[in-house]
């Protein structure tokens, strides 16, 4: 598990770019709303559905939380001196870019008050804890990007208990168990809330317990080793993304009514999570080559991948900030997108060669 395999990089790399994709359209609609659609033969095709539902690279990069630390980890002995030295590399992995993104939005603010939203004293010490979306005080985050991460460092937390589950009933009754819970937990909080429109629970909803199973499934694919022929591997290559594009599909056709507590909103995501997880399986095995998914920019792209997450949801509120009726035109979003992957990936870069890696390398000479 310790090998270095390029296309899992690559993998971080477009579930980054998904996400910065997603958000961009998002806010700066004018070129989808022009070259978005097409009209053929009668029907109308949505050539952005992808970016659409890009923000499906978050639980890819669950997905891939689950596979890589799981498999790593369930090798060892599951001593203090280990959860440790996993807990100590993990914190080492998050909070120093954490903290250096707080700092330069702290001072950006002095131009851009709205990077950095005025809050208390006691807010501002849980965004830097990462105590965010979280009870007793569900804190908004600063940067909307942090969402994720309370249900990441959940995971590091709970995955040794995990793996003592694995260990005493399989990897298979295990996998079961975390979809089982994220469904049960998905339809207490359902009940519980009892909103006209979920999306404002979202963080409820995707507390761990309610995204366990994205992690999960990439846990039980550590214990694959199929021999598939390249006839076998194709051919399961095309059923997972045909039930990926079905489960997109089904999404669409019932996007009114999803937010409003149907019960899509309890099994699609765990769904869609097991999905994913046969689709990377797909992606790693030995009869994919991996020649566009190892290749050289997207492998950097993957290695730079949580400074993307974290920096460009910033850089395209400061360009609305900057104009905010400037970007009403195909052109001008376009240039968005430019600018934001101009700001982005300097950024992201700076924090991985300059703060991520000098600091995970020091923990790793220390532990030595």
């Amino acid at each position: 598990m310790h090998t270095f395999i390029p296309t899992l990089h690559g993998l971080r790399g477009i579930a980054a770019m998904a996400v910065v994709l997603f958000h961009w359209d998002a806010l700066f609609p004018s070129f989808s709303e022009k070259f978005g659609t097409l009209t053929l033969a009668g029907s109308q095709w949505n050539l952005f559905m992808q970016i659409e539902f890009g923000w499906l690279g978050v639980p890819l990069f669950f997905v891939l939380s689950g596979y890589l630390l799981g498999g790593q980890l369930k090798q060892q002995e599951l001593t203090g001196a280990n959860l440790r030295h996993f807990w100590r590399r993990r914190i080492l992995r998050i909070y120093p870019a954490v903290w250096l993104q707080l700092a330069i939005l702290a001072l950006a603010s002095c131009w851009l008050p709205s990077l950095f939203p005025a809050t208390s004293a006691p807010e501002l010490i849980r965004n830097a804890l990462l105590w965010v979306n979280m009870p007793p005080w569900m804190t908004r985050p600063i940067n909307g990007m942090w969402w994720t991460l309370p249900i990441e460092l959940s995971f590091y937390i709970a995955l040794p208990l995990l793996i003592l589950l694995q260990r005493k009933i399989g990897w298979v009754a295990t996998t079961i168990t975390c979809v089982a819970l994220a469904i049960i937990w998905r339809y207490g909080a359902i009940e519980a809330l009892q909103a006209d429109h979920y999306a404002q629970h979202l963080p409820v909803l995707d507390m761990l317990p309610g995204s366990i199973s994205s992690f999960g499934a990439g846990f039980a694919i550590s214990f694959l080793n199929l021999r598939w022929s390249k006839q076998q591997w194709c051919a399961t290559c095309i059923g997972a993304m045909g039930v990926y594009l079905a489960l997109e599909y089904w999404l669409l056709s019932y996007k009114e009514v999803y937010w409003s507590g149907h019960w899509l909103l309890i099994i699609w995501p765990p769904l869609i999570g097991l999905t994913t997880a046969a689709l990377v399986y797909c992606a790693i095995h030995p009869q994919c080559r991996g020649i566009i998914l190892g290749s050289r920019p997207l492998v950097w792209l993957g290695e730079i991948s949580f400074g993307i997450y974290l920096w460009h949801f910033p850089a395209q509120q400061a360009l609305l900030s900057i104009a905010p009726d400037y970007w009403s035109t195909p052109a001008t979003s376009a240039l968005a997108l430019t600018l934001c992957l101009l700001i982005t990936l300097p950024l992201a870069a700076i924090s991985y060669y300059w703060v991520e890696k000098p600091i995970m390398g020091w923990r790793k000479t220390r532990s030595t």
